[in-house]
């Protein structure tokens, strides 16, 4: 039951901490942000390793090896390729590709830790799924201006950037009886931390880039955006992983697209359409569902 509710909670953190950086109006290049939010993270999580840990515990070299594989492929490159990928597609695509890091975990899982889904989880995780195609149903093909080329590129770049991110979880699920959480959620960010400054050195007038990160309006707010995403729904995140199943915390991290849409309405004031109330009932019912197979 702590996993089930570590997942959801990581989940509704993640989705604000996506409103608040949304409500902080900053217009910020998407690589700079993803540097600067993970550079804060990163100096959250030492201090709170060394208050945990008395500082990072670092294992054996082949654990410390995979932990920093492991969040150099699945925060500093697969965020580098996801953001990549969002210039090329329209929102609806990313919501509907959104729905592939779910299975590729499952798949990881069952590949490499031996995990069995049952048939309950199945049938949650397909209300979830089905779910989000009520929060972004696909726009017609006649409304559709984008070049097919273009977005071929975003589809295969988003899908990788997935993939790269459901590797670095399962890398270090075997880590977690032995490596402290807060220790190995800093390595990895450390790591992660390094591929996203390699990934934001190779876009042009960083300087400028990056000073927007520091000029952009409602600091607070922002600052609050990224506290959340990178440090408190990061640990979260990792947390739900060492007590569940792989698959089954996967599932229940895809209600973070729902729990959006909530705070979207709360926050934002956008509208409640028939649509959004049927994807909030789905996406509900197979969290409930996989929280109590559980």
């Amino acid at each position: 039951m702590l996993g089930n509710v570590l997942a959801i909670t990581c989940a509704m953190v993640w989705s604000l901490s996506i409103i608040l950086m949304k409500k902080s109006g900053a217009r910020i290049h998407p690589l700079a942000l993803n540097l600067g939010k993970n550079v804060i993270g990163l100096i959250l999580l030492l201090i709170t390793a060394w208050v945990v840990d008395g500082g990072v515990q670092v294992p054996p070299a082949r654990e410390t090896a995979l932990l920093l594989l492991s969040g150099f492929l699945g925060i500093g490159v697969a965020d580098g390729f996801v953001l990549r990928a969002m210039q090329h597609l329209h929102a609806s695509h990313v919501g509907i590709l959104e729905c592939l890091f779910a299975p590729f975990v499952i798949i990881l899982s069952v590949l490499f830790l031996g995990e069995k889904p049952t048939m309950t989880m199945f049938i949650g995780g397909a209300l979830i799924v089905a779910s989000l195609l009520f929060v972004s149903p696909p726009p017609a093909l006649a409304d559709d201006s984008e070049a097919p080329k273009e977005r071929g590129r975003g589809i295969l770049l988003m899908a990788l950037g997935l993939f790269l991110i459901a590797l670095g979880i399962i890398l270090v699920k075997p880590l977690f009886g032995s490596t402290s959480l807060i220790s190995l959620v800093t390595i990895r960010m450390t790591a992660g931390v390094a591929g996203s400054s390699l990934i934001f050195g190779a876009i042009g007038d960083r300087r400028a880039r990056f000073r927007e990160f520091f000029t952009a309006p409602h600091k607070a707010t922002l600052l609050a955006g990224c506290i959340l995403s990178a440090y408190l729904s990061i640990i979260l995140w990792v947390a739900g992983y060492k007590y569940l199943q792989a698959s089954v915390a996967a599932l229940l991290n895809q209600t973070s697209t729902i729990f959006t849409l909530i705070f979207a309405i709360l926050f934002l004031k956008e509208k409640l359409t028939r649509s959004k109330v049927i994807a909030i009932c789905l996406a509900m019912s197979g969290a409930a569902l996989i929280t109590l197979a559980g």
